[in-house]
């Protein structure tokens, strides 16, 4: 799964709308997503901060109503990984980061 994941985020990179529209799609209705497909997103998210806000809308409107649900410590750790973007504080690090390379 970190093998397809990483070969996502690559390809995320330059088609990042036509790698999001089949992972959302991937999204089970009514139930939290696999944690390997939040990962994905994630480190997708963490590659591509600014390409990534058109998509906050569904990820987070499917996920938000579901949180509650996550019993597992493995699926709690797992959205932790998404919230943070991989490491804790590495998200706002990425964020900065990119708003150098993508100043608006």
């Amino acid at each position: 799964q970190e093998a397809a994941g990483a070969l996502l985020v690559e390809l995320g990179r330059r088609f990042l709308a036509r790698v999001m529209e089949e992972l959302l799609r991937r999204f089970p209705p009514g139930a939290l997503p696999p944690p390997g497909l939040l990962r994905t997103c994630a480190d997708l998210a963490a590659s591509n901060v600014f390409g990534m806000v058109p998509f906050l809308s569904s990820i987070l409107g499917t996920l938000l109503p579901l949180l509650g649900t996550a019993r597992a410590d493995s699926m709690k750790c797992t959205l932790c990984y998404g919230k943070n973007g991989q490491k804790p504080g590495e998200f706002p690090e990425k964020t900065l980061e990119n708003s150098k390379k993508n100043p608006q």
